[in-house]
């Protein structure tokens, strides 16, 4: 191992020496790169390989390339580049090779390595290394990586269709090289036009539409093989999307639209995309001429078009009668109406309108209702908002009667308008309605009484008993918490007497009195262990932390004595299991010195 370390060494010297000769670095510096070099290939040179390690050398000698880039700046040096910078940027890439064969399941190292080779110009290098890549990882999106490199930074557009054919090969239905290979050969037909158009001689002819056409046939059979494989609508919208970034493929484009129509006439997404196609002015699948199409459509106002994209997502709603297509609409109108400041009266007009007819179609989901509430809010504090603010609230909880949110607003509202009458009864519907879900609301009932009328605080907390368990269970403890504040201690006492025998049964209820108990300044020892016996008597087979409780306290305020008979009692309340885990905590307890020396002392 050491004999290569010290021969990869030597290899640096030349390099290092003319960072010196040329003064870039001074001796000192030179011995320091090289001490830390070194450092770094015996750690690369170790039986198990470290992923960190490479990480390391690698950010030292790409940190060492950008000092030396700032110290030519400055001083002006450029000689000797070959000799120090490119044989640091061969030494990255060897590096990068090897953890990159290493950690063959770690593809940040890939990542990387192609932002090195396009950084400093290695396209071969890269183009190299996905070759070998291929080999290893089979997926689809190894192939599409490298067919992204040959098109975009080798600029080898044969290497990436050859690449593209062998990965469809494997993958006879990927999404992901069908469109790279559509993409591919859309943009070299596109290009090819291009220029042919700038070397034709101007004329006053129009252009040679057959022509044209003709040029698109390959791309046509790539768009016929990928629907026909994939057999998905999502990869004919890809499609789609991608033909509209180009010229002169408004007939494409047109084929496209007609076969997903025809094809998937009842998919909400391609309702979706013909209306955005609309918002956008772009070709619509009903016109006859194409070119008449394109010069209209340029012409369109914003309110034409937002208004041909609604009337599409209209007849779609209609067709469907769907809660995904409601969605759909809903969702592009919230996005014209927060996109640019102009017409802002007729976008939101659109959008209340789409939102009534949702509801009444009985399609429309919470979170539409909730914007709805928040428009409807916005708009101001006059008797006519109000009034329409709390119809939708109504229509709301009646459309979805077990949504928390919807009640919690609408309970939210009533407390503000009407606290007394219309607030009870609507907490009333929650409770019946959402069960157990309707603890929210309970709680905001509290924290508005406790604020605006902390008279009726305990009346609330008297109708909580009788709600569902998980409520009545919170309730009781904040009712014993609230009396802390507001109660002595003897009305406290009947409070708790008067509650626990109301179900639903919970040891944190008996621990808050307890807890409680032990809060005054005389411990009155015949009220805590009531309430221990009381909870053991509801619940005593189920909590071993409650016996020990129990225990703890007759060692360090009661009487010692008990604690054995606790002990025993325990042991044949608790189920078989919990009962090993209360034995094995009381000996621990017993063999506590601070425990012994209380017993001691009683």
């Amino acid at each position: 191992m050491a004999e290569f370390v010290e021969k990869r060494c030597e290899e640096m010297i030349p390099e290092l020496e003319q960072m010196e000769r040329i003064k870039l670095f001074d001796k000192i510096e030179t011995r320091n790169i090289l001490k830390k070099r070194k450092d770094y290939e015996y750690k690369l040179e170790r039986h198990s390989k470290c992923r960190e390690d490479f990480l390391k050398y690698i950010g030292h000698e790409t940190t060492l390339l950008g000092l030396i880039k700032q110290r030519r700046y400055k001083s002006g040096i450029t000689q000797k580049k070959s000799a120090i910078d490119y044989a640091i940027k061969n030494r990255v890439i060897r590096l990068y090779k090897k953890a990159i064969f290493r950690f063959t399941d770690d593809n940040q190292f890939l990542i990387n390595y192609l932002k090195f080779c396009k950084e400093f110009g290695f396209k071969n290098c890269g183009s190299r290394m996905l070759n070998r890549i291929l080999q290893i990882h089979r997926e689809d999106k190894f192939w599409h990586i490298a067919v992204r490199w040959e098109i975009e930074e080798a600029k080898n557009f044969e290497n990436a269709r050859t690449l593209l054919l062998r990965g469809l090969y494997l993958h006879p239905t990927s999404t992901l090289l069908y469109l790279d290979m559509y993409k591919l050969e859309l943009e070299l037909v596109v290009s090819r036009i291009k220029t042919a158009g700038k070397n034709k001689k101007p004329t006053n002819l129009p252009a040679d539409c057959g022509e044209i056409s003709n040029q698109f046939i390959k791309v046509e059979i790539i768009y016929e093989e990928a629907v026909e494989k994939v057999n998905d609508v999502r990869i004919m919208i890809d499609l789609l999307n991608t033909t509209q970034r180009y010229e002169n493929t408004e007939a494409l484009q047109k084929k496209i639209m007609n076969d997903m129509i025809n094809k998937y006439e009842k998919e909400p997404l391609v309702w979706d995309t013909m209306a955005r196609r609309e918002l956008k002015g772009l070709p619509s699948p009903y016109s006859n001429d194409t070119a008449v199409e394109v010069s209209c459509t340029e012409q369109k106002s914003v309110r034409d078009r937002i208004a041909s994209c609604n009337e599409v997502y209209l007849r779609a709603v209609e067709t469907l009668k769907s809660e995904e297509m409601w969605s759909l609409y809903i969702d592009c109108l919230l996005e014209i109406n927060q996109k640019g400041k102009s017409l802002p009266n007729f976008k939101r007009k659109l959008l209340k309108t789409a939102l009534f007819q949702g509801h009444q179609a009985k399609l429309l989901t919470e979170q539409y209702y909730l914007y709805w509430m928040g428009m409807l809010n916005t708009d101001g504090k006059d008797e006519v908002s109000q009034k329409k603010l709390a119809e939708v609230l109504r229509w709301a909880t009646e459309a979805l009667p077990n949504s928390e949110k919807l009640w919690h607003s609408r309970f939210s509202y009533h407390l503000r308008t009407d606290p007394d009458d219309s607030a009870s009864e609507i907490l009333v519907q929650a409770t019946k309605l959402l069960g157990e879900k309707s603890l929210s609301v309970w709680r905001m009932k509290l924290r508005h009484v406790q604020a605006k009328n902390p008279e009726k605080t305990e009346q609330v907390f008297q109708s909580a008993l009788y709600a569902p368990q998980n409520i009545a269970q919170e309730m009781k403890i904040a009712y014993l918490e609230w009396a802390v504040e507001n109660k002595d201690i003897d009305e406290i006492r009947k409070i708790y007497k008067n509650m626990y025998l109301l179900p639903p049964f919970s040891l944190e209820f008996h621990k808050k009195m307890i807890e409680i108990e032990m809060m005054q300044p005389e411990i009155v020892l015949k009220k805590v262990r009531e309430c221990f016996e009381i909870g053991i008597l509801q619940l005593g087979s189920t909590d071993v932390k409650f016996w020990m409780d129990f225990v703890k306290f007759e060692f360090k305020h009661g009487d010692c004595i008990q604690a054995p008979k606790i002990y025993s009692r325990a042991v044949n309340a608790l189920t078989p299991t919990l009962a090993d885990q209360f034995i094995a905590e009381y000996s621990i307890l017993k063999t506590n010195p601070e425990w012994m020396n209380i017993s001691d002392k009683s």
